[in-house]
């Protein structure tokens, strides 16, 4: 069988599908990725065969904000309409456009697309393909999954091979593979195609090393920051993370992206180490707390590493229910926006590292997490939607 796998080109949409590809892979079956920018290139270095399909997400945040200026005044509950503009009609129009000649070309048996790049589906149908939606976070609240059917099916309608875009929920696939733990909530949501359960796993690149400094021998607590690959140009929040953690008896392990100049952060304690890039599933295993913005990847990651976390929600309308959601699993803690500061970071890490009770959450959810079924147990099940 040959599976081409689709992503939106940031590291936070890809990885989270790759135990899935590895264990396709494994089982030997042919797989493809198609995704661009540097993770295309990180995957081509690792021996995965990738076709190039660029989507710029950060041009789509700006397009969309352009045409329609009254979505940036959202309350955060209300954020999805800036999601389903985006990922539903902006990037899946891309999506679609770059990745029907791919299909044709590479003619898979089977598509299966991180679920925001949802303009693989419509890709997938129009060249006659099945495909399977890969669930990277929770699910979307119903008028979210509503808006971007009725945009793909509207997508699919004003092209060449329209007519087989089903018409309605349909158009997201056949199947949803869902990597989120019931224990941590669904408030208001439902999937509308069928699903099955597949245990989150945090992935790197075979070859690539947690930093040296950091060990299984560290004689102090080791705090990770992340504020993801797509939000990591902001300097205030860091800055604040960074002295609210300088009183603390740790190390930090900070992954500030590629954009931002480390002299941005001005003068650092000595026990600050910074990355523009950590492999996070190699480093899950070696650190004590993690903070970072909500994203569902790195929550994911974290929780079935079996760590407290402190979420600082920032813009996308994921951050501020997945920060909900630990908070009210008891293992973790969360600021909004206009919380975060100096002292509450200092109050708040504290907090993970002396008091138990988080810690107990966390090594609860983990063992949830570990009772799903892994990535190889789908195998079968996305085999048998082309047999």
């Amino acid at each position: 069988m040959r599976v081409l796998i689709s992503s939106l080109p940031a590291f936070g949409h890809v990885y989270p599908v790759m135990p899935t590809a590895e264990a396709l892979r494994a089982a030997g079956h042919e797989v493809v990725i198609a995704t661009g920018g540097p993770p295309a290139d990180r995957l081509g270095a690792a021996g995965w065969k990738v076709e190039r399909v660029d989507a710029d997400i950060q041009a789509a945040v700006g397009r969309v904000m352009r045409a329609r200026p009254e979505l940036a005044r959202l309350e955060p509950r209300e954020r999805w309409r800036v999601a389903a503009a985006m990922f539903g009609e902006v990037l899946a129009a891309t999506v679609d456009e770059q990745l029907t000649p791919v299909l044709r070309s590479t003619r898979p048996d089977l598509v299966v697309y991180e679920e925001l790049a949802m303009g693989a589906a419509v890709a997938a149908a129009r060249t006659g393909v099945p495909a399977v939606r890969h669930g990277v976070g929770p699910w979307s609240p119903p008028p979210m999954e509503a808006a971007c059917a009725a945009s793909l099916v509207e997508l699919g309608r004003r092209s060449e091979g329209g007519e087989r875009v089903p018409d309605g929920p349909e158009v997201f696939g056949r199947l949803h593979l869902d990597v989120w733990p019931a224990a941590l909530g669904r408030p208001d949501a439902r999937l509308p195609i069928p699903s099955t359960p597949v245990r989150p796993q945090a992935w790197s690149e075979d070859e690539q090393p947690a930093p040296g400094w950091l060990s299984a021998s560290r004689s102090r607590p080791v705090v990770y920051l992340t504020l993801g690959t797509v939000s990591a140009g902001e300097a205030q929040v860091l800055r604040d993370v960074l002295a609210g953690l300088r009183g603390l008896d740790v190390d930090v392990l900070a992954a500030i992206g590629s954009s931002l100049d480390p002299a941005e952060l001005g003068p650092l304690a000595p026990g600050v180490h910074l990355e523009a890039f950590v492999p996070a599933a190699r480093v899950f295993g070696l650190v004590d707390v993690v903070i970072h913005h909500g994203g569902s990847g790195t929550l994911l990651g974290a929780s079935a590493a079996g760590l407290p976390q402190l979420a600082l929600p920032q813009r996308a309308h994921d951050q501020f229910p997945n920060a909900a959601a630990l908070r009210a699993q008891g293992c973790g803690l969360a600021l909004q926006p206009g919380e975060v500061s100096p002292h509450a970071v200092h109050d708040a890490v504290g907090r993970l590292l002396s008091d138990s009770v988080h810690r107990d959450a966390a090594r609860v959810l983990a063992a949830q997490i570990a009772a799903a079924p892994g990535p190889d147990a789908v195998v079968d099940v996305l085999a048998a939607l082309v047999t």
